[in-house]
């Protein structure tokens, strides 16, 4: 679901770099079971639903029970295997816990030990060695051929020795393939049998709800890379798409994710499509989650105030060098401006939140964080006019 070790600008030179090592690259032994399920599962579901379909017809329950296996194991994934196990974005009760790895199971994607040790690697390693899905390599290899190898780091977890001491964790990864079947076989079976429909649920609710989730979660992985901007940082490949987030169950705004990986939200504005940090917030309504993590709104325009700073930049360098030099002080003087007003609003901001915990906070706490964030927005107005007024290359 961050952490650069190169600039934006370095990325042509890695992907030429890996290609040249990519053909001597051993990736391991292939893993049959593995490649053999994921490159025939959406092939076997797109070919036997139509036949069954033509010879059976359809049932109401097949749909509706495809899809809330769907939800089940999509979110499993989304706000169980991500945000809370491997980004510890928020905390959960028992049995939120619980469900959420029975959920994540039931995607057939591994324990949350397997899963979050990788997970964690693509973090602190992205685009550079040490990334299982490094996106450098290629569409394939981050979708899902990463999968198809042996891989001697996936019994590694000395990353996630929270996990190992969690009692839930163990026992999920104990009896993961267990859990696995019996929600992947045993429930679409039985629900079958009620409407006596066994095949067919076994191909909506089973095959073609794995098969898809499979997908979705691999597009993550790789489209999330390739497709849409970069607001916030362009220190990784990861971009922000709403289509990506439709695709997966709102984990398409993955610039963000990158840039604030603590953070329980994937897509920040409130209309962003992101259910993961609906049914999270939902749950802290009713007491089963608490403690959920926001970035401050100062860390996050101060993002946004590089960011920016790296287009200005660009822009001048399309245009006359003799006019860059004084464009450059101009942008230079408006961004520490607006530098500064973020420190003060971050700081009162600092301040507010200690009265508020202790119980003491005052009215005059109250104006100083309003008076900074006018400060910050008034500046940062003034900073973005600068960028309107820039020259334009000949």
């Amino acid at each position: 679901m961050p952490n650069s070790h190169a600039p934006k600008g370095t990325f042509s030179g890695d992907l030429m770099t890996n290609r040249a090592i990519d053909r001597n690259r051993d990736d391991g032994p292939i893993l049959w079971s593995n490649a053999l399920f994921l490159s025939l599962s959406p092939f076997l579901a797109a070919s036997l639903i139509p036949i069954y379909l033509w010879n059976s017809g359809s049932h109401w329950a097949l749909w509706v029970s495809a899809v809330a296996l769907w939800l089940f194991s999509g979110l499993g994934i989304t706000i169980g295997y991500h945000r809370l196990f491997a980004h510890r974005t928020y905390k959960a009760s028992w049995i939120w816990r619980f469900l959420s790895l029975i959920a994540g199971a039931s995607a057939l994607q591994n324990s949350v030990l397997v899963w979050t040790a990788a997970h964690r690697r693509h973090h602190r390693h992205t685009d550079h060695e040490g990334d299982p899905y490094n996106a450098t390599r290629g569409f394939w290899w981050t979708h899902m051929k990463w999968i198809f190898h042996s891989n001697d780091m996936a019994d590694d977890f000395s990353n996630v020795p929270d996990l190992e001491a969690d009692p839930l964790v163990r026992w999920q990864h104990a009896w993961y393939w267990t859990i696995a079947w019996t929600i992947n076989l045993g429930v679409p079976l039985t629900l079958g049998l009620l409407i006596d429909r066994p095949w067919g649920m076994l191909l909506f609710a089973g095959l073609a709800r794995i098969a898809y989730t499979h997908q979705a979660t691999f597009c993550i992985n790789s489209l999330c890379h390739i497709l849409g901007s970069q607001p916030w940082s362009r220190s990784t490949t990861s971009r922000d798409s709403w289509v990506c987030a439709l695709l997966t169950l709102g984990e398409g705004y993955h610039n963000f994710h990158h840039t604030f990986p603590a953070d329980y939200r994937n897509g920040l504005r409130w209309f962003h499509f992101d259910p993961g940090k609906w049914v999270i917030w939902i749950g802290s309504r009713v007491g089963l989650t608490h403690n959920l993590k926001r970035t401050e709104a100062p860390i996050r325009w101060r993002k946004r105030l590089e960011r920016l700073t790296e287009r200005y930049q660009l822009s001048l360098e399309l245009t006359a060098a003799d006019a860059g030099h004084d464009w450059r002080q101009m942008i230079e003087t408006a961004r520490e401006r607006v530098d500064t007003e973020l420190t003060r609003w971050s700081q009162n901001l600092r301040e507010y939140h200690r009265a508020y915990r202790a119980g003491e906070v005052t009215r005059s706490m109250r104006r100083s964080v309003r008076d900074a964030r006018r400060a910050w927005r008034a500046n940062w107005k003034e900073f973005l006019a600068l960028g309107q007024a820039l020259p334009v290359a000949a």
